[in-house]
């Protein structure tokens, strides 16, 4: 058997245009049929357009198997189904090519979305806690309120008639024990209370108070993130089961297009290719001819 690329590659072409005149000849009929004032065309129009983008590739495959057998010249059925079959292999590599873009795109952002909401968080804000100018903010993200956290301390010391600590102050006392809390995703207390009480002119005791309350809005914080990292997790695993059932149709439309391909390129060698591939090759018989005079001897 030898296999006519030329052939294969004419049944590709006309796969591959048959497949987008049909593809759009249903897109526009189901998208015609749409009636606006009645919501449920558009359900019927959707189920028409979804049965049709399924029967669409299979016309056009098997109409493209029978020009790639019928174009192969001698051959049998068997290898006109061979033809069909390496035309449907080369209009899918081409329709892989097209689309692969997208597929990957979507398969990859599925599987890559719940590990990066769960690690982005901490990494980025690991990474801006290394920037010292920005690390008031880079607390603030993590939900610590240092005017909240100061003001029981700070409304005392109004009615005693001394200074207030500012936030500045108490982000700059804090800013060791805020940037290890980031990068380790936990808060030492006790590290916190001595960086208050070292660094301002808060006594033992509000140090432990303010400590208390950052704590509490760190861990009121990290809560609420875990919370959200399981909800966008829970949400990437669902969208993954989703996507496999998507791949699961996709597997069967490709290989009820390969049927159809080989049955279209068994289907498009006739007779008189048969006839030419099943013909022997026949050797002239000997004939008695009279010798010509430079045979005959004396």
């Amino acid at each position: 058997m030898k296999i006519s690329w030329g052939a294969i590659f004419a049944g590709t072409v006309t796969a591959l245009g048959l497949w987008i005149l049909l593809y759009t000849l249903g897109l526009a009929l189901g998208l015609s049929s749409i009636n606006p004032q009645d919501a449920a065309s558009a359900k019927s129009s959707g189920a028409f357009t979804g049965i049709w983008g399924i029967l669409s590739p299979l016309i056009a495959l098997f109409v493209g198997g029978i020009v790639a057998g019928r174009g192969a010249g001698a051959q049998t059925k068997a290898s006109g189904g061979i033809h069909g079959l390496t035309m449907w292999a080369v209009t899918t590599l081409v329709g892989i090519w097209l689309l692969g873009s997208v597929l990957s795109s979507v398969a990859g952002g599925v599987f890559s979305v719940g590990k990066t909401a769960v690690q982005a968080t901490g990494v980025a804000a690991a990474a801006g806690a290394s920037q010292a100018g920005n690390l008031g903010q880079v607390a603030r993200n993590f939900g610590l309120d240092a005017n909240d956290a100061l003001r029981p301390v700070n409304e005392r010391l109004a009615s005693e008639g001394k200074p207030a600590v500012t936030a500045a102050q108490l982000e700059a006392a804090t800013r060791d024990a805020v940037r290890t809390a980031v990068k380790d995703g936990k808060l030492d207390r006790q590290s916190l209370v001595s960086s208050v009480a070292d660094n301002t002119a808060l006594s033992r005791a509000d140090a432990e108070q303010v400590a208390e309350r950052i704590e509490t809005q760190f861990n009121a914080f990290q809560g609420k993130v875990s919370q959200t990292a399981q909800t966008v997790q829970t949400g990437a695993l669902k969208a993954a089961d989703a996507t496999g059932k998507v791949f699961w149709g996709v597997f069967g439309a490709l290989f009820l297009g390969l049927i159809s391909a080989i049955l279209g390129g068994a289907a498009g060698v006739n007779r008189r290719q048969q006839l030419y591939a099943g013909t022997p090759l026949v050797t002239p018989p000997e004939t008695s001819l009279p010798p010509t005079r430079r045979e005959v001897y004396p």
